[in-house]
């Protein structure tokens, strides 16, 4: 008596573990992504800080000529008024680009945050499943088991049976 345990919810099983794997794929993507994102904001928090410090040194230097001591014209004061107007722009501008990939790094950890729920929710609904297969698996093995118990039993009583016939 050699039967195979067939567990009905295989298939269930199976489409779980795919989508606990589907999901681990995705967090993997948004955790790079993520990476990517603050590479990035990183990245523009530099740019700033050198745009700021280079518009503090141009204003140091906006009335005087390093090194000399002739005074500057109307028209180098002005152009250099002009540039230092035009760092400034650039600063707040990368400020503001700081401040949207700021929104955007949040907005990736609010993702990765759900993706990393996403992974946790599929592999509790595998482990689950998982669980009921073993217990029905243990389930089955035990009914077998008890059945070639009973056909054992049987078989020896007849044995007495036809033994004490004979005798």
């Amino acid at each position: 008596m050699s039967s195979q345990f067939v567990y009905r919810l295989q298939v269930l099983l199976d489409r779980k573990e795919e989508a606990r794997k589907e999901a681990e794929r995705y967090l993997a993507r948004k955790e790079q992504e993520l990476a990517s994102q603050i590479a990035r904001l990183e990245s523009l928090r530099r740019r700033e800080q050198e745009l700021r410090e280079h518009r503090e040194r141009l204003r140091r230097e906006l009335l005087s000529r390093p090194g000399e001591d002739a005074p500057l014209s109307a028209r180098e004061v002005q152009a250099r008024s002009e540039y230092l107007k035009q760092v400034g722009l650039d600063a707040d501008q990368a400020r503001s680009d700081v401040a949207s990939q700021g929104s955007v790094v949040e907005s990736g950890r609010a993702a990765v945050k759900e993706a990393t729920q996403r992974v946790a929710d599929a592999r509790r609904e595998v482990e689950v499943l998982s669980k009921h297969r073993a217990k029905q698996q243990d389930r089955f093995v035990r009914e077998l088991q008890a059945k070639e118990d009973s056909a054992l039993d049987e078989i020896g009583n007849a044995l007495y049976s036809a033994r004490r016939q004979s005798l």
